[in-house]
């Protein structure tokens, strides 16, 4: 009975460190698309910039960001969705994505983002 007992506790415990972990995980998630989030003016300017709306015939525009950020904070991978962007739109996002400050994680872990932004020519 004590050797029940014993495991039922291990079990409990471990679980709570793993929601703990998943919680962490959480809150690095959202202050990362917080920090993108913050970045939407540049990115619309990058759009504006590159003709984005003639290009695609289109008012709005949407676009997907995919990105993977490791535990100091720094942008490891970087990619925009399938459409065929031009290269100055391409390069303006990557460059303001770079230059952003995301927050470090407490393990070395890598935080994969998909982060969509919609995007108004007026």
């Amino acid at each position: 009975m004590k050797k029940i007992s014993l495991l039922l506790i291990l079990l409990t415990l471990q679980s709570c460190s793993i929601i703990k972990s998943n919680s962490q995980e959480r809150k690095i998630q959202s202050e990362i698309v917080n920090t993108l989030n913050s970045q939407s003016p540049k990115f619309s300017s990058c759009a504006r910039k590159a003709n984005v709306f003639k290009i695609f015939n289109q008012n709005r525009i949407r676009v997907v960001l995919y990105l993977t950020i490791d535990a100091k904070g720094t942008l490891r991978k970087f990619k925009l969705d399938d459409k065929i962007y031009p290269d100055d739109f391409a390069n303006c996002v990557f460059q303001v994505v770079d230059l952003s400050i995301f927050p470090k994680s407490e393990k070395d872990q890598h935080i994969e983002i998909e982060q969509p932004f919609i995007f108004s020519e007026k």
